[in-house]
């Protein structure tokens, strides 16, 4: 099992190298990067701002360039995307790939729907000779049913409010009291994935931590076309998310032990806003182990882990 060194910013204090505190990204910095994501794509930046803008509500979530699966393969980004709604918004033609595509291997890394789930897909269909006033009806009608979607949900008692920066606080996720792989948490540092068990460490640089018997925390460090590769192990998520194949590449083979059930959080660099975080991912066990014994490869057996033992 892989016992790598937790990548973090250091800073030089008299020749020293010392951890830089990770800060949490402000508001202003996170729908700044959302925007600057879309930009040179004039109808899309328009229409996003607009609705964020005229919207302010800060209950409701909103996601630009969200990655969904196609029933053919392929991928697509959504312009904008309401998790709570599980509303999907594109504006004119989205932007699709096609399966295997550079561009799609780089959206797998992501979080990526299945567009089967988005429900409803609104589409902004404004030709580019229809003038500004179309295209501020349609995204002001928008709005109102965005409004709407959020009244239904809290009539229902359906509908938990967005707060910025849950999703990187292990207090918050310890409340309520599980983790589902379709969740957006996003743990900067290693302390904060162990902080999720009740472990209260300093600091950890081990890629494994114990939890029980033949049970661990495994946070390995994805391969990624924009990261640069480790030469000591390399870790592979398939494109579905069910298997994850690691590599060793350098020195002798240890043991592995094949009962060990691994709940793993891949330490993941997002290719849109370029933050640093821990991802979970489910709970693998080994599947199989080449003749080498350098290549594991693991299976997904469960997409979701109760918190509630170790609170």
């Amino acid at each position: 099992m892989s016992t790598t060194i937790e990548d973090s910013a250091v800073e030089e204090d008299a020749g020293k190298a010392t951890r830089t505190p990770w800060a949490m990204p402000t508001e202003v910095d996170y729908y700044g990067k959302m925007l600057r994501s879309i930009r040179g794509k004039k109808y899309e930046v328009y229409a996003v701002s607009r609705i964020m803008h005229l919207l302010d509500d800060p209950e409701i979530e909103l996601v630009t360039q969200k990655p969904v699966l196609k029933p053919d393969g392929g991928m697509a980004l959504l312009d904008l995307y309401l998790p709570q709604f599980k509303v999907g918004v594109e504006v004119d033609e989205g932007h699709h790939f096609a399966k295997g595509s550079p561009e799609a291997d780089k959206l797998r890394e992501q979080a990526v729907l299945d567009i089967s789930d988005i429900k409803p897909l609104v589409h902004l269909k404004v030709p580019t000779t229809d003038p500004l006033d179309t295209l501020k009806e349609k995204t002001d009608t928008l709005i109102a049913r965005i409004r709407e979607w959020k009244d239904d949900a809290i009539a229902q008692g359906t509908f938990t409010p967005y707060n910025y920066g849950d999703r990187y606080l292990p207090d918050y996720w310890r409340r309520r009291g599980a983790i589902t792989i379709d969740d957006d948490i996003q743990m900067p540092r290693m302390r904060q994935v162990l902080a999720l068990f009740g472990k209260d460490v300093a600091h950890w640089q081990m890629a494994t931590f114990t939890l029980g018997e033949n049970f661990q925390v495994w946070m390995p460090g994805l391969d990624q076309e924009h990261v640069t590769p480790r030469n000591d192990w390399k870790n592979v998520l398939s494109d579905d998310g069910e298997t994850l194949t690691q590599t060793q590449l350098q020195g002798e083979p240890g043991p592995h032990n094949d009962k060990m059930r691994n709940v793993v959080f891949a330490k993941f660099k997002d290719p849109v806003f370029l933050d640093t975080y821990y991802r979970f991912l489910g709970v693998f066990a080994v599947d199989s182990i080449d003749e080498t014994g350098r290549v594991v490869t693991f299976r997904r057996e469960a997409t979701e882990i109760d918190l509630t033992p170790y609170l």
